[in-house]
């Protein structure tokens, strides 16, 4: 099916040299040389290196077109030359060119993509800089038949005013990492590493968390915009300012076309039916509020009485009271909990906790909580209002946060968090979040807000995500799985990221269970938040053989696109963002998929957000299957499906929850004193 859409890539090409061109490679490292791995070193040079390749000598170094003596020199046309080294040659020239101007720094990444950092129009800081910041990504033949530049936009840093010798009497300088020096961005350690002297009152930081955290900064929320149009704006103001100019196109023959369009030939679309979401009396919607508001959830939850009660400091008794009203009487367009979500709840007299010490309220709510008597016949929720949240600065206070949550999920209790100095700012507005905490309380009730309109397959999806937390510098990786195609979830895990074997364990449990009681499943698939190694894949064949299982297994590594990556906007629509169900292939079994409210018959709303594509790519264990373009699409739709499965909110995510889900829960069982996920919460969504 044909969409209106005119879509190009946020890439630009350019032209081969047109002759050949000296280039000079030295056996030991030389001042300015770049080290070159073997593979990379053209074939025409290597005879003068008989030892490259083994293992005495992995590395050559080179100086490109510049000579020095005792250089082993050779003459290369780069477009029937070794395109790795072709990549390299291009990227010297892009980083020697910026290094050269006076307003823009340079992050020093020698031997890959270029980092470009220019100082943003808006300084709306006095203690810092802030610059926004650019990548500049050479790739050969990707999507023309010439050199490549892939440009993106990376965010913006805040650089201090302040020198690292004077703000050291404000933060220990083990907290600094990226900082300005020369021209460039780098990082401390290499510098105070370096023989040559520095002069630290010309060294200014990067702000960064642990610079933020040690400093008390307050968290900046983000403001929901369309990325989109912006991120092209300034993709387009860097190119027409630094790319698009004569000096540039000097040292890189750019062409004069501009961005590459996207080939019709490599667009397709997932099916109407995939944008399906099934609610109450087998209704269906497209967009979940809409759904929720006129027909109410697909399944209210199976327990038949369920108490609510508050935990929440002395100081906040009016924030429960009216936070009460809100879920009993309705605010505004909320009518209450049981008219939107259908959640018929109790309050027990006297049954909430209110504690004093906001600093350290565990050990007061755990002294409580044990004198409580809880019916089994009753399933109860536990409304936090957290004295401090996620965000806050404080290490300490974040920490009882998560602490609050495990001593209720010990009790098999499941519970929702709400700030309420959040509450106090927004004032009549945040009514809108409570659809939001509706949803989110209905499915940790184990209702099902919405479901996918899919006719049920035998097969087992596993979907496996990461968390990286910097303070352990240590990475999390969390499991689902489901029995169903539907979108629904019966278990979650966590391990640290070396328990390979431990997480093959797991899956192979998975799959034994799901045989058990369904049947052998005709297929297993991995979503994965990486490319999935040989190392962390033949575990899991193993134990699939050890089941006698022999079962294609496919593995879609899913990426976020929110920088350095290839995006497509559409030049047809001033919001730019492409509609949903948009696939591009890439080429090599890679898709660009774009999920969001943009459909041919309705336009997103601002507050549904414009939500980035998601990068896949798709192999299997048996590569006959990668072959059927049927089972390819049937694939990628239902990626596309399940990141409309997500019940924090009633708007629509870029990320499928098989990704998004198992890093929620690496990101917070971590924390946990146990150093488990109490067996309550294995099965329950009370990290939503």
């Amino acid at each position: 099916m044909q969409k209106n859409q005119e879509l190009f890539f946020n890439v630009l090409k350019f032209d081969w040299p047109t002759e050949a061109l000296e280039f000079h490679f030295y056996e030991d490292e030389i001042p300015g040389a770049e080290r070159i791995y073997h593979t990379v070193v053209p074939d025409e040079i290597k005879e003068q290196f008989p030892n490259l390749g083994t293992q005495s000598q992995e590395h050559i170094y080179t100086t490109f077109t510049v000579a020095h003596e005792g250089s082993v020199s050779v003459s290369l046309n780069l477009g029937k030359s070794k395109y790795s080294y072709a990549k390299r040659y291009f990227n010297w020239l892009i980083r020697n060119h910026f290094l050269s101007k006076d307003d823009t720094l340079i992050r020093s990444t020698f031997i890959s993509d270029t980092n470009v950092w220019i100082p943003a129009s808006n300084q709306p800081y006095t203690d810092f800089t802030v610059y926004e910041k650019y990548t500049l990504k050479v790739q050969i033949k990707q999507f023309s038949g010439y050199p490549e530049i892939l440009l993106s936009f990376d965010g913006r840093s805040k650089v201090f005013k302040k020198p690292a010798n004077e703000l050291v009497h404000s933060v220990s300088a083990a907290a600094f990492n990226w900082v300005k020096y020369e021209g460039a961005i780098q990082r401390w350690k290499h510098l105070q590493h370096s023989e040559k002297e520095i002069d630290n009152a010309e060294v200014f930081p990067v702000l960064n968390a642990d610079i933020e955290g040690a400093m008390g900064y307050p968290y900046e929320p983000v403001r929901p915009t369309n990325k989109y149009s912006e991120y092209l704006d300034l993709i387009v103001k860097f190119y027409k300012q630094y790319i698009n100019v004569e000096d540039f196109k000097k040292v890189i023959d750019l062409h004069k076309s501009g961005f590459i369009k996207v080939k019709p030939t490599s667009i397709d679309y997932t099916s109407e039916e995939s944008n399906e979401l099934l609610f109450g009396n087998g209704n269906t919607e497209k967009v979940p509020y809409t759904g929720i508001k006129l027909h109410k959830p697909y399944k209210k939850s199976p327990h038949s009485a369920v108490n609510l009660f508050y935990i929440f400091h002395e100081d906040d008794y009016q924030t429960v009271k009216d936070l009460d009203s809100r879920f009993k009487n309705g605010f505004g367009f909320f009518k209450g909990l049981e008219r939107f979500a259908k959640i018929m709840f109790h309050t027990q007299e006297g049954f909430s906790i209110r504690f004093k010490d906001r600093e350290n309220p565990t050990e007061q709510i755990e002294e409580i909580l044990t004198k409580r008597t809880f019916d089994p016949a009753i399933q109860y929720i536990a409304v936090y209002i957290t004295p401090f949240g996620k965000f806050d600065t404080n290490k300490q206070h974040r920490e009882i946060y998560y602490q609050v949550k495990e001593l209720l999920l010990k009790r098999n209790i499941t519970s929702q968090a709400i700030d309420p100095a959040k509450m106090e700012e927004q004032g009549d507005d945040w009514v809108y979040s409570l659809p939001n905490i509706s949803i989110a309380m209905l499915a940790k009730l184990n209702g099902i807000p919405w479901q996918l309109k899919q006719t049920e397959q035998s097969e087992l999806i596993v979907g496996i995500g990461a968390f990286l937390h910097k303070e352990e510098n240590i990475q999390y990786i969390g499991s689902s799985f489901s029995f169903t195609n539907h979108g629904r979830f019966n278990r979650f895990e966590y391990f640290m990221k070396n328990e390979i074997d431990v997480l093959a364990g797991s899956i192979a449990d998975s799959v034994r269970q799901y045989a058990a009681a369904h049947g052998e499943p005709s297929r297993l698939i991995i979503h994965f938040y990486k490319t999935m190694s040989r190392k962390e894949i033949e575990p899991i064949q193993h134990e699939l053989k050890n089941l006698g299982l022999d079962i294609p297994v496919f593995i879609i590594t899913i990426n976020k696109t929110e920088s350095r990556d290839i995006l497509a906007f559409d030049k047809k629509w001033n919001g730019r963002m492409p509609m949903s169900g948009t696939f591009i292939n890439l080429g090599a079994k890679q898709y660009l998929l774009f999920n969001s409210t943009r459909y041919a018959t309705s336009l997103p709303k601002a507050k549904d957000g414009y939500p980035f594509p998601v990068k896949l790519k798709i192999d299997c264990t048996d590569k006959e299957e990668l072959k059927d373009t049927k089972v390819i699409k049937n694939l990628i739709e239902q990626v596309y499906q399940f990141s409309r499965m997500y019940w924090k909110s009633v708007r629509q995510q870029n990320l499928p929850v098989t990704i998004k889900y198992p890093e929620m829960v690496a990101q917070i069982a971590p924390h946990f004193q146990s150093n488990d996920i109490p067996e309550y919460g294995k099965t329950n969504l009370w990290f939503l």
